[in-house]
């Protein structure tokens, strides 16, 4: 559509304007202000692909992908029962090589689909996507679909991204500044990817708007090399091996990539200062932006494994993983589910959001697609690039739901070709569909070049047009016979030496390293420099603790022991290097590490003197570690104080509770593999618990018990197994069928027990000795109304439920209590040892620092949604087509944990309906019902509401409820309401086209529970800062006498500083150094007092050696009375000669 220019004006359009001329805007953009331009006002869809990854299984095909035309693709399910089975979008990849290996029956449907490959992936949208970037377009693409799924192989495998940067860079001019950031959100903390730190913070930290709109994460800054820095963030990433996927991503992962570029339409560089003056836009710059957001799993928590997996490579060089079977350890599968569920929160949130603003109504928890009455895009109530209040709780929402909306928005969403996983494909698709029918308004980004980056671009095209005029001049000359060709070619080279420099300025004054002389310079640092400079002090501060950073020490040859973690962020950050024939580890040591459970003399490792035969081999050079004063663990065993063992390469060393890797460069054998962190932290787990006999004991029965009864299960369950085939065979009645299958469910379900017995009983073993160290870090970190326990939550609503490992955290001072999953806890464990780490440094090296306010202990522990109640109801009245009675409505909301008593209300409510449909409801249309067996073979439909909870003995910051059904979970939208009567507003049409005996036997039997979450609101937050401004903090780290050390050895260098220089102004007013009275300790000398003074004709300056005294007769002056003098003096003459 035509846009009117802001100025009107009949005169043509050249590259300079006339000094009297109006100018006349670019005729697509509208001059919005200094911050730039809006495109003009079309709208756009939001762009999906779908693309079906290979075989995982043996299996039917369930999808048939087709691409009709540029942006004309279709999905359709096959062999499957859903209504609905053709979906249209932009785009449809078959891409599951080496099906003929898994299909089952016919491959004439999958030999007639093209297979796209990574080439023909970008070929059919990158292009798209980077005239967006290099437009100054914000461009989103979305990685949506369930684990392995090929979600990161589309994005960021050497499909879109990887090609789009390296066209980029291809492309990159002189005046382009290209930068990235990567990170990743795990559960409600967001992690630096590029920070060799190991930077983390909770989400809400730092986030916020730039000038244009657009979310940003502040403190999240590096510009690195990208396809190196790329790599080596991909390795901190949190994965784990799932049966969905070999290398599952746990959460979300986002870069951001800007292009920073000169507007060719506005060419401001090379206008005057008389054309930037009526041009309001001369000098702008695009800024174009791409997120690329590879989004969690979608799969249901509930369903997700720790697994196994065999690496199986076929003739062809391809390679596959096959899936064994879930992990022996069921802890590891328990963490994973306890994530996911938090993790799930903000797909959920996100899948409402798309919803809402599509019109229609989605099972958010990855389950059926139903409709209701249109809303929002359907109504055309929402104009396009509007957004909808709510769905604003949780990061994904918080940080992308706006910038999307003005964004160009690509959704890449992944499938399986395998009819198992048709359900996970129809909501992904249904998820997609929604998606699709979004309207969206581009906007586009720009910002002013500096008066230095005007003037490099000005001088720099100059020099250009100087060179290729040279050029041509010599090539004129050459061809004429004229000579002088060698002088000319070394003018040009000279010329084009200065032009490369001219480039390198330009370059560091777009990365903020050259102000680009005094008359352009802003004197601002960039953000990439300002890290540079925290990652060099980081360092410099580490060294003084003996530690260095692995960032910038991963090539040494020395000996050294490195950090283990079970977090692979976390893990191997930090090495101790071992260059000194001993070593001393202690508070007061040549290592001091930063935990709390070092002691002084804690331990010490001694390297004996090098041994190099005439082969040149060093067989000398050994290392052993030698026990002190502390606890040391070593291979999983605990040494007494004075053992002294040897360390051969991939020993494990627990120095506290610091858990370290012994690495010797030359010394490990080729091929080897080192230890996992897992594995060395269960050995570490195994000393802990051995070192107490009968707890020992005990833990050893234990096992044995869990073993015999792992045995006498599988026993009885092959014995049923046979009989149940037996009685197939023998076709014995539906009766002695359903009896077999009866006893099957009976033994899965008393397995799901002991598995989750041995659970209870791990975690609880793991999470003890960081609940008794967190109680210390609480303590000097000021905050001991904390206090920690471990509680068990009641089982679930149907009885069959199993109780969960919790932290139960208390605060004494609200007298508040929140319950923590396992996995929570451990993480706000983390992040308070990073912060005890961070202030000791600070302290030691006399330097200001604070904790992010979403790190105090309080925040950090209370600022997460919790299961703080149920609500159990028997819904068998839902057999009838009866209503919920108003009074009984308003349910007895029981506590989660022990005592279980009543700790408010909840507003539930069932109508029944005569439609699916609920704007067709017609209440006269709800059938009687006298019996169940009458609903037999007839639809059943109930509309469930839940309003509000009432009551609460918390005032929330945030709830949610859910609920299971059928087998499926519903979530209501989180409200962020600062009350005890938290509304909900939650409403879901629940519909049975057919119901059957099993469906009635469901709402007889069961028991329905519907599960309260808050994050409780933090009440009365403490009034001190976590800073090394806090006295208390300061004292509980032992940093008091240092701080004072630390601060009288700071002001005797600036006093030796001053001193020196006043002596030198001295020496230059005078010609004569003056007298200084020195303090010097010697040994006696003929009766002498050890302190005494002398008084001399004072050499050089040393400042470390002498500091000027006050005259002790009264007849000397100091340099500083001298100088003062003397400057009075002349000042008095020459205010005379005048």
């Amino acid at each position: 559509m035509a846009i009117a220019p802001c100025f009107v004006t009949t005169r043509p359009r050249f590259r300079h304007f006339h000094p009297l001329a109006l100018p006349r805007a670019p005729p697509h953009r509208i001059f919005k202000g200094r911050s730039g331009f809006v495109a003009a006002a079309m709208s756009v869809s939001i762009k999906v692909c779908i693309r079906c990854r290979p075989f995982t299984i043996d299996d039917t095909l369930g999808v048939i992908m087709t691409q009709k035309g540029d942006e004309e693709g279709e999905v359709e399910l096959i062999n499957s029962s859903y209504s609905t089975t053709r979906f249209a979008f932009s785009w449809s990849w078959w891409s599951a090589y080496g099906y003929k290996r898994h299909v089952k029956g016919d491959t004439l449907p999958a030999d007639n689909m093209l297979l796209v490959d990574q080439t023909m992936a970008y070929e059919a949208c990158g292009s798209k996507i980077k005239a967006d970037l290099l437009g100054g377009n914000a461009v989103v693409m979305f990685a949506y679909g369930l684990s392995g799924s090929g979600k990161t192989f589309t994005v960021f495998g050497w499909g879109i991204f990887p090609r789009l940067a390296y066209e980029l860079f291809k492309e990159k001019q002189d005046g382009w500044k290209i930068t990235m950031k990567y990170f990743q959100n795990v559960v409600d903390t967001v992690r630096d990817l590029m920070s060799p730190m190991a930077q983390e913070q909770q989400y809400k930290n730092g986030m916020r708007k730039d000038p244009d709109g657009f979310m940003d994460i502040e403190w999240c800054q590096d510009w690195n090399d990208l396809r190196k820095t790329f790599m080596s963030a991909n390795a901190r990433k949190a994965i784990a091996p799932t049966q969905f996927n070999h290398q599952s991503t746990r959460g979300h992962c986002i870069m951001t990539l800007e292009v920073e570029k000169p507007d060719p339409e506005r060419e401001g560089p090379f206008a005057t200062s008389l054309d930037r003056m009526t041009a309001p836009w001369a000098g702008m710059k695009q800024r174009g932006r791409i997120y690329v957001c590879d989004l969690a799993g979608t799969e249901p928590a509930g369903d997700v494994v720790y697994a196994n997996y065999q690496k199986i490579q076929f003739d062809d060089g391809t390679i596959e993983m096959k899936y064994l079977g879930p992990h022996p350890d069921p802890a590891k599968s328990k963490e994973l589910q306890d994530q996911g569920k938090k993790i799930n929160l903000s797909l959920t949130e996100m899948a409402q959001f798309f919803m809402k603003m599509a019109g229609v109504c989605v099972h958010c928890a990855h389950g059926d697609l139903t409709h209701t009455s249109a809303e929002a895009v359907q109504k055309k109530t929402l104009k396009p690039g509007a957004s909808i209040p709510g769905c604003n709780s949780y990061f994904l929402c918080k940080y992308l739901k706006d910038t999307m909306l003005q964004a160009r928005t690509y959704l890449f969403c992944a499938v399986r070709p395998e009819v198992t996983y048709h359900n996970y494909t129809f909501s992904t698709l249904g998820f997609a569909k929604n998606a699709s029918v979004i309207k969206l308004q581009p906007k586009k980004a720009s910002t002013a070049a500096s008066p230095a980056e005007r003037k490099l671009m000005a001088e720099l095209d100059e020099m250009k047009n100087l060179v290729a005029m040279l050029k041509a001049e010599n090539e004129k000359m050459a061809k004429g016979g004229g000579g002088g060709g060698a002088a000319g070619a070394e003018q040009v080279d000279k010329l084009s030496e200065l032009l490369a420099m001219k480039q390198k300025q330009l370059e560091n004054v777009l990365n903020g390293e050259d102000d680009g002389g005094s008359d352009g310079g802003t004197g601002v640092k960039s953000a990439a420099k300002m890290q540079e400079e925290s990652m060099q002090r980081q360092k410099e501060e580490y060294e003084k603790r003996g530690i260095s950073l692995t960032f910038f020490e991963d090539k040494t040859t020395l000996p050294y022991l490195i950090n283990l973690d079970v977090d692979a962020y976390r893990s191997m950050r930090f090495m101790f290097i071992l260059s000194k024939p001993a070593t001393v580890v202690g508070t007061k040591g040549d290592i001091k590490p930063m935990s709390l459970s070092i002691v002084d003399d804690h331990c010490s490792f001694e390297k004996s003197p090098e041994a190099i035969g005439d082969d040149g081999i060093d067989t000398g050079s050994h290392v052993t570690l030698v026990v002190g004063r502390g606890e040391v663990v070593h291979n999983g065993k605990k040494l007494e104080s004075g053992a002294k063992v040897p360390l051969a390469a991939f020993d494990r060393v627990a120095i506290g509770n610091e858990l370290m890797l012994f690495r010797y460069p030359g010394r490990e054998t080729p091929g080897a593999e080192p230890p996992t962190a897992d594995d060395a932290a269960k050995e570490y787990q195994e000393a802990l618990q051995s070192q107490d006999k009968d707890a020992m004991k005990a833990l050893e029965a234990q096992k044995r018990q869990f073993e015999a009864e792992r045995a006498a299960w599988e026993e009885q369950k092959a014995a049923l197994e046979q009989l149940r085939s037996q009685a197939a065979t023998s076709h014995a009645s539906a009766e002695e069928v359903a009896e077999q299958e009866k006893k099957l469910q009976e033994l899965a379900q008393q397995e799901k027990e002991r598995l989750a017995r041995q659970v209870n009983d791990q975690e609880l073993r793991d999470v003890l000795p960081k609940i008794n160290e967190l109680k210390q870090i609480v303590g000097v970190l000021n905050r001991d109304m904390l206090s920690f326990e471990t509680a068990l939550k009641g089982a679930g609503g149907d009885g069959e439920g199993i109780p969960q490992v919790k932290v139960k955290v208390h605060n004494s001072q609200t007298d508040e209590t929140i319950l923590l999953d396992v996995f929570e806890f451990v993480k706000a464990y983390a992040l308070l040892k990073d912060e005890v780490a961070f202030l000791k440094n600070a302290i030691a090296n006399n330097r200001e620092y604070s904790s992010p306010p979403g790190h105090d202990p309080i925040t950090l522990l209370f600022d997460n949604s919790f299961h703080v109640g149920s609500v159990t109801s028997f819904p068998e009245y839902l057999l009838y087509n009866l209503e919920t009675d108003p009074d009984e409505s308003k349910m007895n909301l029981k506590n989660a944990v022990p005592p279980f008593n009543t700790i408010g209300k909840l507003e539930v409510v069932w109508t029944p309906l005569s439609s699916e449909d609920e704007t067709k409801h017609d209440p006269s249309g709800v059938v009687d019902v006298d019996g169940p067996d009458d609903l037999v073979g007839k639809p059943w439909t109930y509309k469930l509401e839940i309003k509000q909870a009432l009551g609460l003995p918390m005032i929330t910051d945030l709830a949610y409820c859910q609920y299971e059904f059928l087998g499926e979970i519903f979530t209501t939208e989180s409200v962020e309401q600062n009350t005890r009567n938290p509304v909900f507003n939650y409403s879901h049409v629940h519909h049975i086209p057919c119901v059957t005996a099993d469906f009635v036997q469901y709402l007889q039997r069961h028991r329905l529970e519907f599960q309260l979450f808050i994050n409780p609101y933090i009440m009365d937050p403490p009034k001190d800062a976590i800073s090394t401004a806090n006295d208390a903090i300061v004292r509980n780290l032992g940093g008091t006498v240092q701080a004072q050390v630390n601060l009288v050895e700071a002001s005797r260098a600036k006093l030796a500083e001053e001193v020196a220089f006043l002596r030198q102004v001295y020496k230059a007013a005078t010609g004569t150094y003056v007298v200084v009275w020195l303090l010097v300790t010697t040994e006696r000398r003929n009766g002498e007092d050890d302190d005494s003074y002398r008084c001399r004709d004072a050499p050089p300056f040393d400042g470390a050696a002498s500091v000027a005294m006050p005259g002790r007769d009264g007849g000397k002056s100091t340099p500083r009375s001298k100088l003062e003098t003397a400057k009075s003096r002349d000042s008095l003459l020459n205010a005379t000669s005048t």
